[in-house]
């Protein structure tokens, strides 16, 4: 008889999560994190069988993480908008204000960073739940409304990119810090 490792309750997780941003910790969300993993295949077919596919081979991997900001401070966006940078008045520190440039021709992947997913209900030094994207960057979309009953909140997209250091891999879940045996 094979071992039964489901059909128990600690298996069904609920929660909201921590999202750390290369050291920043980009601190509250309103409306859940999401993450989205999608594989492309391409069905082989022959001649002979018509349109029935006598195999399938997976074609790429993407993965996005959309994470709703409710804290919409200019640390903020500095971290999620790629090129943007802080200027701070010489005189009156508390005079500032970010600058975005257009950043035609960025490349992305110059901006990428590693994003982890933490739940809030693991102390922080159990890592066994964490989603980590090794190579994430976001292209510095953002959508908010100033409303009279609503958060103002800015949903920023972050899309993984494969790590040429660590053999191509696109996420990651669970305890990256175990080593294999």
């Amino acid at each position: 008889m094979p071992t039964v490792v489901n059909n128990k309750p600690e298996n069904v997780k609920l929660g909201v999560c921590s999202v750390t941003f290369d050291t920043t910790d980009l601190g509250f969300t309103k409306g859940g994190v999401q993450v989205a993993v999608a594989t492309t295949t391409h069905e082989v077919t022959v001649d002979q069988l018509g349109n029935t596919p006598i195999n399938e081979l997976i074609m790429g991997r993407t993965c996005t993480v959309t994470v709703p900001l409710a804290e919409t401070t200019l640390e903020n966006l500095v971290a999620t908008m790629p090129g943007a940078t802080m200027i701070v008045d010489a005189t009156d520190p508390t005079k500032r204000y970010v600058k975005v440039p257009t950043a035609a021709g960025k490349n992305l992947l110059s901006f990428a960073k590693t994003l982890v997913l933490h739940p809030k209900d693991k102390a922080d030094t159990d890592r066994s739940d964490d989603f980590t994207v090794f190579k994430a960057a976001t292209a510095g979309a953002i959508t908010y409304s100033y409303s009279l009953d609503n958060e103002r909140i800015f949903n920023v997209e972050f899309k993984a990119y494969p790590d040429a250091d660590n053999d191509n891999e696109l996420f990651a879940v669970g305890d990256t810090t175990a080593v294999n045996l």
